[in-house]
């Protein structure tokens, strides 16, 4: 046979009235001269609402209750004859049934435990207290373990709040089969907000079926029993549109669907006036009583004139709000999570009990692992489950259909989110992690001040909770999204690809700072947590966009990095470096200096000093703050060659010549080890020292001198490849021998260097060569003709032939870098070539080539170079 669900209320008033008839009649029984006192006489006419003809015990008892009752006992006891352990065993046993009797009668909401009680005492007050029969309650528990169902048609009557002072309609509790379970603290942080003074639209916020509406029914029956409430009305206005009922959502009849429907309680307020609108007469009957009007469920509701409704609140009354989400303004806002474990597990309990189940025995790890992973740890999804076990549905079908619940909690939210909300949400199904703020901002693109009203709408709405700096997707929320608004495959392939993007630039840091540590693009610690991820990023992108002087968009993606990621020390040495580069030389001091106080190891305090030292070499030239910084990074990193080879240069540009000798001579007992870069910028301090040594000497040590530049020069020539800044040390040195056009050793110089480097020295940027062919120029009479026409070549612009050609697959070398060049003509001023694509030795810039033009995704590359005519 099923289990009868008896409503917990009914059963409990059963037990009350049968405790009370056999109280009373106990008293009646004793005689006539029963000891009333005039209190009591005076509540009992007060409820009998007239006057009593006859002094009659039964018309006066028949006003009075349990406590009443028990009062009149102990008032006199040997009236009743009963001795002190008797009086003192009635006043005990009865101390814990009185409060419980009144909470049924008074449809105050049910703690946990008061029903378990009152069973309680079915089984033991005839062994108790034996000196009373307890018939009528023995009569009771033979009915309720036999025949139930006798219980049901009994009637059921609230009872009169006789001795409350406020007005109220508050709905009767919906957690009558448990009583009310946990969240001690949270009533009490609810009522204070109630209470106090501050606030005048409280909001609590939560997932469907999280206990907003019980918890507020729970405080609103507190705060009526509180001789401290301030209220002298609390009108509550039900918005909800469908119910739970045997396991299934069904929709409320004459449910509050707009906000015409919601004003019209205005017409039942005492306080109004005709031709007034509904709203109207609210707002005066707010300002005549001391109200607080419950809106429970207001997202139901979609009207802007529901704000401004609000705004009319007169100051001495509160408006107290349950919603899914809040009003966005006005409002003071108090989230509802789901339940603690122990409570979870303790209402998981009791109402399988309640319903006569035996999923109550299971062991705590196995109700937790149920709750938690597939019940939110939400009271009504708890509800839900239960009631559907008891109706006969198999466990594992209710955990694999959840779509009517969760879409009962989740669609009035979701739906009423925009496209972008949305798609912030879609972002966290896809990635199915807890996010940051640097990560979404990353991936959405939303302009800042949107991306922050968006993910303020969302952790209002609960949809977005937040742990320890991070974001993570409600759990239910997750399903619905699942259910309902799948991330389409535009949106999925857009994000994967941004994924792969940021760790494939990920994993170009990571390189560049193993094998170039002191590069300004080397970012450390840029993995401890995910906001300094996406802020290297940023710093990145900053670096770019700097690199092509577009200053704006380099100081947007800095702030963004500062924005997600305040405390990283690598956002002020980029800024520092990007405000060097546009010549804000005070910001650039400014962040090397914050860069320093935030390193967090002296390995990262010692780059950004190298940095800050050639940031005050190149920029301020002021070399001897340059040296300071530069000691106390060798201080750090002793043998670090790169720091080494900075001190070289700022002892050479001192004129320390000497001591940067010694150093760079003690550097070469490394070099085995050095990288190619590195390798080019040891033999370019070597090569700059003896440019500048050279130019002590004056034109009567002529020799000294070219000794020292040729010196440089075949430094330079040692190395197997030569990068074009070496090529551009190169050019100055050959600049430096210019000025000696009247010595035959410094133009065989000349003559010989340029036309062993001829294309790289042509292919430098910029005007490092102006200066050498102005000097040679000018003096062209004493040059051999090989110089001349060499120097002509130099300075010729053979982009300017290129453009003559037309022939698709003809062309002129315009550019030898390194491994690669370019090729110009009239149809293309940039055609990439790589050398290993060069039939022929020693090409030049200037040859006639023809070629194998093919379209490459940048552009069109050249093959099978072959010489057609030297330049």
């Amino acid at each position: 046979m099923q289990h009868l669900n008896l409503s917990t209320r009914v059963l409990m008033f059963s037990i009350c009235t049968s405790l009370e008839f056999d109280l009373r009649n106990f008293i009646i029984g004793t005689g006539t001269e029963i000891p009333i006192s005039l209190k009591l006489l005076e509540k009992a006419k007060s409820r009998a609402k007239g006057t009593f003809t006859n002094v009659d015990a039964d018309k006066i008892l028949i006003e009075l209750d349990l406590g009443d009752y028990v009062e009149i006992i102990l008032s006199n006891p040997y009236y009743f004859k009963l001795n002190n352990q008797k009086a003192n065993d009635l006043n005990n046993y009865f101390s814990k049934v009185i409060p419980i009797r009144n909470r049924v009668m008074h449809t105050r909401p049910l703690e946990i435990g008061d029903r378990a009680t009152l069973i309680e005492v079915l089984d033991t007050i005839p062994d108790t207290l034996p000196w009373l029969s307890w018939k009528e309650t023995k009569n009771t528990k033979d009915t309720i373990e036999n025949n139930p169902q006798k219980l049901i048609a009994k009637d059921y009557n609230r009872v009169v709040d006789y001795e409350s002072n406020t007005y109220h309609n508050l709905p009767e509790p919906e957690f009558d089969d448990t009583g009310y379970i946990g969240r001690t603290s949270e009533i009490k942080e609810i009522k204070e907000l109630i209470k106090d003074k501050k606030n005048q639209i409280i909001t609590i916020v939560g997932n469907g079926g999280i206990g907003k509406t019980a918890i507020a029914v729970k405080t609103l029956y507190d705060l009526i029993d509180d001789p401290d409430n301030p209220y002298e009305a609390i009108i509550w206005i039900s918005l909800k549109t469908k119910t739970l009922t045997l396991g299934e959502f069904t929709n409320i009849k004459g449910a509050i669907k707009d906000i015409r429907m919601l004003f019209k309680i205005g017409e039942d307020l005492t306080v109004k006036e005709e031709n007034k609108p509904s709203e109207e007469n609210i707002i005066n009957f707010m300002s005549e009583f001391k109200t607080l009007l419950v809106l429970d469920n207001l997202e139901t509701i979609n009207s802007e004139e529901i704000l401004d409704f609000m705004k009319d609140i007169p100051e001495s009354s509160k408006v107290l709000i349950t919603s899914r989400h809040g009003l966005g303004e006005l409002e003071r806002r108090y989230k509802l999570e789901g339940l603690n474990q122990r409570d979870a597990i303790t209402y998981f309990r009791e109402l399988s009990q309640y319903y006569g189940l035996n999923l109550h025995k299971r062991s705590d790890n196995d109700i937790k692992e149920l709750v938690f992973n597939h019940l939110y740890s939400s009271p009504l999804s708890i509800k839900w489950f239960i009631s559907s076990v008891y109706n006969g549905v198999n466990e594992s079908s209710i955990i694999v259909n959840k779509e009517n619940l969760i879409k009962f909690c989740m669609s009035n939210v979701v739906e009423k989110l925009d496209r972008e909300e949305k798609e912030i949400l879609q972002l966290f199904l896809i990635e199915g992690q807890r996010l940051s703020y640097g990560e979404i901002d990353y991936f959405m693109e939303f302009k800042e001040e949107d991306l922050i009203k968006y993910i303020n709408t969302l952790i209002s709405t609960s949809l977005l909770v937040t742990l320890r700096g991070e974001y993570e997707l409600n759990q239910m929320a997750r399903d619905y999204l699942s259910i309902d608004h799948k991330p389409n495959n535009d949106f999925l392939k857009k994000i994967l690809v941004k994924r792969k993007r940021l760790n494939a630039i990920l994993q170009d840091i990571r390189v560049k700072n193993e094998n170039d540590p002191f590069s300004p693009h080397s970012l450390f610690k840029n993995l401890e947590n995910k906001n300094r991820k996406l802020a290297s990023y940023y710093l990145l992108k900053s670096l770019e966009y700097s690199a092509q002087r577009n200053w704006q968009e380099a100081y947007n993606f800095i702030n963004k990095a500062s924005n997600i990621s305040p405390d990283y020390f690598e956002v002020y040495k980029i800024k520092a470096f990007i405000a060097a580069e546009n010549d804000e030389q005070f910001e650039a001091i400014t962040n090397y200096r914050t860069a320093l106080e935030s390193c967090e190891e002296k390995f990262e305090e010692a780059t950004i000093l190298y940095l800050f030292s050639v940031f005050y070499t190149i920029k301020m030239q002021d070399l001897h703050q340059a040296e300071e910084l530069i000691n106390r990074a060798e201080a750090i990193v002793p043998t670090e060659p790169i720091i080494l080879l900075e001190k070289a240069r700022v002892l050479t540009y001192l004129g320390k010549y000497g001591e940067a000798e010694l150093l760079l001579e003690k550097l070469k007992e490394g070099r085995g080890n050095f990288t190619e870069k590195l390798e080019n910028q040891f033999i370019s301090r070597f090569a700059d020292l003896y440019r500048r040594m050279s130019q002590n000497y004056q034109n009567r040590d002529v020799g000294k001198k070219v000794e020292l530049l040729e010196k440089a020069i075949r430094v330079i020539e040692t190395l197997s490849t030569i990068d074009s800044k070496t090529y551009v040390i190169m050019a100055k040195i050959l600049t430096e021998l210019s000025y000696l056009h009247f010595n035959k050793d410094a133009m065989e110089l000349i003559h010989s260097c340029l036309k062993n480097h001829f294309s790289s020295l042509k292919s430098l940027k910029g005007n490092h060569l102006n200066k050498l062919g102005s000097n040679l120029n000018n003096n062209e009479h004493q040059l051999s003709s090989e110089l001349s026409d060499l120097l002509k070549k130099l300075t010729y612009n053979f982009s300017k032939d290129a453009r003559e050609i037309k022939e698709v697959n003809e062309g002129i070398v315009v550019h030898i870098k390194d491994h690669f060049g370019f090729i110009a003509n009239y149809h293309n001023t940039s055609i990439y070539f790589n050398q290993n694509q060069v039939k022929f030795e020693n090409i030049e810039i200037g040859d006639v080539v023809n070629f194998k033009p093919i379209e490459m995704p940048k552009g069109y590359a050249a093959f099978n170079i072959q010489l057609k005519e030297k330049g």
